[in-house]
């Protein structure tokens, strides 16, 4: 008889502020394939989405954080245009991976989570996003 597999700890991460939600994963992923393509339309495609729920996404969690996170520019005849992220845009996926890993890191070391006790459940607040430096 085979051994039973150990339950582990999953999590779904995303960002809020008083506000209300910034994004989550699907966001996160939106962004990520923007930086990599250079369109919000290829980015879309990529990830089966249409453009018009994609930009949706993108308005509102730029709503509810007050600040752009892609920056879209036009390109003339022939063409050139594209999308890039923003200062925000590019630190909210750098800090959004981070984090990911480090939950990813607590799922998966059992002596990790050994360590942190019985904790769980963390919430987080972002407090206060500087433009120019780090991000909390």
């Amino acid at each position: 008889m085979s051994e039973p597999s150990r339950p582990k700890p999953m999590f779904k991460v995303w960002l809020e502020t008083d506000d209300g939600f910034v994004f989550g994963p699907g966001v996160y992923s939106l962004l990520r394939k923007v930086d990599e393509t250079g369109t919000l339309k290829e980015a879309a495609e990529s990830l089966d989405m249409s453009y018009r729920y994609a930009w949706g996404l993108v308005k509102k969690a730029e709503g509810t954080l007050g600040q752009p996170l892609l920056y879209t520019h036009k390109g003339g005849r022939a063409g050139g245009g594209g999308t890039e992220l923003t200062e925000i845009g590019q630190q909210f996926i750098e800090e959004f991976s981070k984090i990911g890993r480090l939950f990813k890191m607590l799922s998966e070391d059992p002596e990790i989570l050994d360590r942190v006790g019985d904790v769980n459940t963390h919430v987080a607040v972002v407090s206060e996003i500087e433009e120019h430096g780090d991000t909390v």
